[in-house]
C-alpha cells in the first residue's frame, strides 16, 4: 500500500475523504501501520507457558487495574421491567405496537 492509487481507492472504499495534498503522508502512516502488524505477525507465541509472558513480552498490568471506575453489578432484565412498571410485556420481553 504505498502508492498513490491505492490510497485513494482505499478512501474511496471506506468512504473517507483525503484531500489530495495528504495522500502521500496518509500512504506513509499506512505503510508505519502496515510494518507494525508485520512485527506482531513475527511474535512468537507458541512457547508461552506462562498466561501473562507471550514471547518475551510480559503483562505488567491486568486489564481490571486500567478501570478508571468502580465496577458495579448490572441489573438484570426483570430489575429493569420491574423498575420500569412496563405494561405490555409477556414472557420477560416488552411488546411493542404492530407496524
Amino acid at each position: 500500500m504505498s502508492n498513490e492509487i491505492e490510497v485513494k481507492k482505499l478512501c474511496e472504499l471506506s468512504k473517507l475523504e483525503i484531500p489530495d495534498e495528504m495522500i502521500l503522508e496518509t500512504s506513509n502512516k499506512i505503510r508505519e501501520v502496515m510494518s507494525l502488524f508485520h512485527k506482531l505477525d513475527e511474535l512468537d507465541i507458541s512457547s508461552a507457558d506462562d498466561t501473562d509472558s507471550y514471547g518475551g513480552l510480559r503483562i505488567e498490568k491486568s486489564l481490571d487495574s486500567l478501570r478508571g471506575d468502580v465496577p458495579r453489578r448490572s441489573f438484570s432484565v426483570t430489575d429493569s421491567v420491574a423498575k420500569l412498571k412496563l405494561l405490555n410485556t409477556r414472557n420477560g420481553f416488552v411488546l411493542g405496537p404492530r407496524i
